[in-house]
């Protein structure tokens, strides 16, 4: 869902903070600038 929806359908005023939850983290390309912060699984377990 994009943000400006769920802001507009919840009626928040509060900040907002895209988290991607990843096995191996998110690629390089042109969708990576929605990606505020990323937890991979090292982040998780540790390596």
């Amino acid at each position: 869902m994009h943000i400006w929806i769920f802001r507009e359908k919840t009626k928040t005023r509060k900040a907002l903070v895209s988290t991607f939850i990843t096995t191996f983290g998110v690629a390089n390309g042109v969708h990576k600038s929605i990606v505020d912060s990323e937890v991979t699984m090292d982040d998780l377990f540790g390596s």
